[in-house]
């Protein structure tokens, strides 16, 4: 098979199975369709070099040609590989977790337009169409979170989800329309050079929202009334994984003042991400705010390989931590951690998963969160962002603190009553995502990471490795002193610690409202009578004018004339000679009487 066609197929089979999907709404179909995208995209990915663009001519404006180009260069082949990897296993887990659901089909075929517009946004070069697969992967996102859309606070999450990220999106199309007429090109391979500021903050403002960045990242842990699968794809490998991508996408091309702004924005979210997860006593808020964190972190080491290194082990554990939330709340039926305890003995599968993939948040030996998290710290340190550093240990400490606590509340202690139910069908996924969260896959030393063609590896000094062991003491210490405290209730970012900016961000969206129902719905439905009553009008004139004067009248005088006529050929010869004779007596009066 050709590379192109490979190509192609990666490309085009998500499309392709959500429709096949929507049309036979099964689980077997649904499942098979993923796990064969997911094996080409591996087999593409192991057949391709660093560097494969492919180009399409597409349409001409102002005789310039406007190509459908990709460009599956090696970050965008690593955050493939990614949603390969994540996609089938929740499409695998969903199957036993959504059991009975009326509406699987429609799930299914959410999850195939996800990761096809997903693929779609990492391997596309032209800035039009990744601007198309930004908005598709948003308005995804908006479907899987309101999926049971008869909850109210699912459809109010969604809205909230659709708002903060318009705010990010149209920042970002005025960025990537600048960026075109700077470069005076629409691919992004054929830009050289540096972006004024201005248009790297836009673009980068569209990533803050996207990957749910300070300050707007309150829409994040409202996601979470979406089913569990779904939530583990969004904050894996597609939702905000984009955000991050595009802050990878135009590195190279944004001035230096840009990264700095996302320094500023990741350590910021790094730090708050972290202490607001503390406060959740909803598991799933919980690891949402995680993933907020986590985000910041890569944020800090943008425009390194060792950002993408992260974004790539952190996608797989923390699907595996979502799928294995999804498998407690399965068994005692409830999110909150009040009702949790002892499911050891109940979910031990889930229990051990949740300790690897809590290691690997955690950054500890013989997972790959640990070389990734120790090449972020090589990087800060090489590149002399040495301050960052300090937030990236404070980090470490609070990340080590709340999932340890966590993992207590949730596993260890006495078995609360009411959990009793299993599913072993659920461990399928989980056991594939703790064999590739393991570090034996990046090397086999456990605290050393060899050279990679894909990868620059940061060395780091030996005095880290000292302090990162601190984090770890200090973390889970603090998590046993304070392993039997839940929150009260969970503390929101927005609306609790920074009220203004709630308070502008309701008015806003109200407004928005108030515009959208009282005056843009009223424009639209005031144009659709008026066309209804032109119509209307138009057809009166058509029948009564149209048919019935000028049709109607011009076909009865035809009628009326052809009989007339039709008399002059009776074809009897006695009635011919008499119109003669008669004709020719008129002939001669006229010819007297002119005289």
């Amino acid at each position: 098979m050709g590379l192109n066609l490979l190509f192609l197929g990666v490309l085009l089979l998500p499309w392709v199975s959500a429709l096949l999907v929507a049309c036979f709404p099964k689980s077997l179909v649904s499942i098979t369709l993923s796990g064969l995208f997911s094996a080409a995209a591996l087999y593409f990915l192991s057949s391709v070099g660093a560097d494969f663009k492919i180009a399409y001519t597409w349409f001409q404006l102002g005789g310039q040609e406007i190509n459908a180009s990709f460009w599956a260069n090696s970050s965008a082949q690593l955050v493939l590989g990614l949603v390969a990897i994540v996609s089938f296993c929740v499409q695998l887990f969903s199957k036993s977790y959504l059991k009975g659901d009326p509406s699987i089909g429609r799930y299914y075929t959410y999850l195939h337009l996800f990761v096809g517009a997903m693929t779609l946004l990492l391997l596309t070069d032209s800035v039009f169409l990744f601007y198309g697969a930004w908005e598709l992967v948003g308005a995804c996102s908006y479907l899987l979170i309101s999926f049971w859309h008869q909850k109210q606070a699912a459809t109010q999450a969604a809205k909230k989800a659709f708002l903060i990220n318009r705010l990010g999106d149209i920042a970002l199309l005025f960025g990537l329309i600048g960026l075109g007429l700077h470069f005076n090109t629409w691919q992004f391979s054929a830009m050289q050079g540096i972006a004024p500021t201005l248009i790297g903050v836009a673009i980068i403002a569209g990533g803050i929202a996207k990957s749910a960045q300070f300050p707007l990242m309150s829409w994040l842990p409202d996601a979470m009334e979406g089913p569990t699968p779904a939530s583990a794809l969004i904050h894996a490998a597609t939702m905000v994984a984009a955000g991050v991508f595009v802050g990878v996408r135009v590195f190279d091309i944004t001035s230096p003042e840009t990264h700095l702004f996302m320094g500023i924005i990741g350590a910021i979210s790094f730090l708050s991400g972290a202490v607001f997860a503390i406060f959740q006593k909803d598991i799933k808020k919980t690891l949402a705010y995680s993933t907020i964190s986590q985000l910041g972190l890569m944020w800090m080491g943008m425009g390194s390989d060792a950002s993408l290194f992260h974004l790539l082990t952190h996608g797989i554990f923390k699907a595996g931590l979502f799928l294995a939330a999804g498998a407690v709340i399965h068994t005692v039926h409830s999110q909150s951690l009040n009702d949790m305890g002892g499911l050891r003995k109940k979910a031990p599968v889930a229990a051990f998963a949740y300790l690897i993939f809590g290691a690997g948040l955690m950054g500890l030996p013989l997972t790959g969160g640990f070389f990734s998290k120790e090449n972020l710290a090589g990087f800060l340190y090489t590149s002399g962002r040495a301050e960052l550093l300090v937030v990236l240990a404070i980090g470490m400490v609070l990340t080590s603190f709340y999932i340890s606590r966590q993992f207590y509340l949730i596993f260890m202690g006495p078995l609360k009553e009411g959990s009793a139910e299993k599913n072993s069908a659920q461990n399928i996924p989980i056991r594939l995502l703790i064999i590739a969260s393991l570090s034996i896959w990046i090397s086999r030393h456990p605290f050393e990471m060899p050279e990679n063609a894909l990868l620059t590896i940061y060395h780091i000094p030996s005095f880290w490795l000292y302090i990162t062991a601190m984090t770890w003491v200090i973390g889970i210490a603090g998590a046993y002193v304070s392993r039997n405290w839940i929150p009260a209730e969970n503390y929101q970012f927005l609306p609790r610690f920074w009220p203004n900016l709630f308070r502008l961000i309701r008015w806003k969206s109200r407004s928005a409202l108030i515009f959208e129902t009282q005056i843009l719905d009223r424009l639209v439905n005031g144009i659709a009578s008026l066309q209804v009553i032109l119509a209307h009008l138009l057809a009166w004139c058509d029948r009564h004018l149209v048919d019935g004067i000028l049709v109607g009248g011009s076909s009865s005088l035809s009628l009326a004339t052809g009989k007339i006529l039709s008399r002059w050929q009776s074809a009897k010869v006695q009635s011919y000679w008499a119109m003669i004779i008669v004709t020719f007596a008129l002939f001669l009066l006229y010819a007297v009487f002119t005289k």
